[in-house]
Order: structure tokens, then sequence, then C-alpha cells
């Protein structure tokens, strides 16, 4: 142990005052900062339901239906990213998950998407990029729609959710730069971006992802060894809404389940149910 850390607990110890109080207190605020929301086992058998909502791009009708699905003042929802841009009512999803978020923080979990990935000054890390143009439209400027409403809500997206012993959630995919929680919890920008951008594919290795233009492209191996890592058994993602137009789907021997929640690919959106006691059993719940 460091020797000024040492001498510091000592010093609290003459004091009479509660170390393991103060550690205590040091770990929530570490949990507080963290990028991942790290779920246990007791949090998630309380609760009934638990629901996942892949991408959305601007799909308020889909939000309006599942929000008739699942009530967040009893349910988990957890969704995974890609808020805006395609389709036409980006502002109103936003603005929704936002508002569940504030009003439900225990029960509604939010990840960043590569589409909520922009630097400071509001420029996308993406292209093309409609949420501009809708804001413009609609809050009549886009610096200070993103200054006053987008760029805090940005800010509260995690980038990952993880039920431990079982699944891990993500928005794009993995890499072979995650080798621990820790990785998760302070994430690097590469890391960030391997996250938001990388694709599964049904090959050995790692590999530049070329469609992008940025993340990586992951065998079954990668996937195998990084949730041996992180001790889980399965990544739930979206990113790729096209593979599941048609229902969940499923790569790397089922390790990897790719969901849709958007119409605007075509397909029957759905939202993903997973029973909160045995998470290995999941289905799709198909929205009108």
């Amino acid at each position: 142990m460091n020797i000024a850390l040492l001498w510091f607990l000592l010093e609290l110890e003459l004091l009479d005052i509660d170390l393991f109080l103060i550690l205590n207190n040091f770990q929530v605020l570490i949990m507080l900062n963290s990028r991942v929301h790290e779920f246990n086992k007791n949090q998630i058998n309380e609760q009934q339901r638990l629901y996942v909502v892949g991408d959305l791009h601007g799909d308020y009708d889909v939000l309006s239906s599942l929000l008739k699905v699942v009530d967040p003042k009893k349910d988990i929802i957890i969704f995974l990213g890609d808020y805006a841009d395609r389709g036409s009512y980006g502002i109103e999803v936003i603005d929704t998950v936002d508002t569940l978020i504030k009003n439900f923080p225990q029960n509604v979990i939010a990840l960043k998407g590569n589409h909520e990935d922009y630097t400071d000054s509001g420029t996308p890390e993406f292209y093309p990029c409609n949420l501009i143009d809708e804001a413009e439209r609609k809050r009549g400027n886009w610096q200070r729609y993103f200054q006053d409403k987008f760029k805090p809500f940005v800010k509260s997206l995690c980038l990952a959710v993880i039920i431990p012993n079982e699944t891990l959630f993500v928005h794009g995919g993995i890499s072979s730069k995650i080798k621990s929680l820790d990785d998760l919890r302070n994430p690097t920008r590469d890391v960030e971006v391997d996250i938001l951008w990388s694709d599964p594919i049904e090959v050995s290795g790692e590999h530049p992802n070329s469609k992008r233009g940025i993340g990586v492209l992951f065998g079954k191996d990668v996937s195998f060894k990084v949730c041996e890592s992180l001790g889980v058994k399965r990544i739930i993602r979206s990113h790729e809404p096209r593979k599941a137009i048609k229902g969940p789907f499923y790569e790397h021997d089922g390790r990897v389940i790719t969901i849709s929640s958007t119409s605007v690919y075509g397909g029957k959106p759905f939202i993903l149910f997973i029973d909160p006691k045995n998470p290995s059993i999941m289905e799709p719940r198909y929205l009108d």
C-alpha cells in the first residue's frame, strides 16, 4: 500500500472516523463515474420483466408502441443506442428517452451508439447525419440544441451494461483491447470506438472494419476470449438492424445476438424480453 495512503488511513482511525463508510462511499463514487452499468443478481431478480431495445433511428411510432407494452415503473429497460437519424422523429425519441432516464433512473438504462458519437463542439463523427437539419427545423438552432439538450443527454449515456455471469450489452461490438471490466468502466477512446463501431464476422481473428472505416471486425475467437475475460456467456448488441429484420440474429455459435427495434430498414421491429430469473431465456416481442 502507498505510504501516504497508509498514513492517511491511520490518521482517520485515530480520529475515530468510520473507515468502512469512507471506503464504501469511495467505491460508490467510482461506480458513479463508471461508463458501464453493472447489475447485481438481487437487483435483477426483484424485477418482473427485462426488455432490451435496439436501434430506434428516429422511429417514434415504435417507441410509443413499446411504451404501451413496457412499464418503466416496474420493468427494466435497456436501450442500445442510435436514437436519431434515418427516421423523421429523432428529436422526439431523444426527448422521450431522456425523460425516461431522469424519471426512472433505477430501471431505465440507455447506451451510447455510434450516432451519438460527436465532438465536444457538435460535429458528428459519422455521415450522413440527419439530426442537425432536424434540430434546425424543430428547435431553430443546432448549436443551442446541442449544448443545452443533446450534449448533456449523450453524457448521461452508458457505454455498456453487464449482468454478471450472464450478458454484456453494447451498441456495436467488442475488440481484443477489452481485457477486463476496468476497460469498460474507464475506457480509452480506442476502446470506446471499438464498442460503438465494431461488427462480428464468422471468421477468426480481428480485422479492420473497412466498410465503416472505423472500429474492427471481430471473429468468434475474439468474442469467446472477451466473454471469458468478463465472465459472461453472451453479447447482445444492435448497430446492424438489417441483420435482424426477421428477428434476433445469432452469430458466433449463439454468443453474439443482434436485435433491431426500428422499422426504417423494413421488417418488423421488436424488443427482446429477457427472463430476469434466468437471463438465458430470451424471446422477441414484436411491435405493431
